[in-house]
């Protein structure tokens, strides 16, 4: 494989561990959101996101984790206010298959992904 094909298979794959980790850090909040009426906490997000799931470390570094859990509720807020199913909580609910693992084909967890991954690429983009 040449160098600029393994740049971009790293760049492709830093790119999909920053979407998916902003994905489950925006459905978690929609999900508490749902169930309470309330939004997490940045310190509360931090520490079930850390029970909750554990990142591969190699894939996101702390600095981009920290920038990622900045942009996670300003986007589950936005998400809410436009997608009243991702605030139904026997809908967000059923999102989660066991109460830890997240159902990738669910059609809330497709929105939320898209919706995050637009953000990141837009950002990549600078606009």
């Amino acid at each position: 494989m040449s160098n600029a094909r393994m740049t971009q298979a790293a760049f492709d794959s830093e790119v999909e561990a920053q979407v998916t980790l902003l994905t489950l850090i925006v459905a978690l909040h929609l999900l508490v959101y749902a169930e309470t009426r309330w939004w997490l906490s940045p310190s509360q997000a931090v520490d079930t996101m850390r029970r909750w799931h554990m990142p591969d470390s190699s894939a996101v570094d702390v600095t981009r984790r920290v920038m990622l859990s900045s942009r996670a509720l300003p986007l589950a807020m936005r998400l809410a206010e436009c997608h009243s199913c991702l605030v139904d909580p026997a809908g967000m609910q059923a999102t989660f298959t066991d109460h830890i693992h997240i159902d990738r084909g669910a059609d809330r967890y497709l929105l939320i992904r898209e919706a995050c991954k637009a953000a990141l690429l837009r950002q990549r983009d600078g606009m």
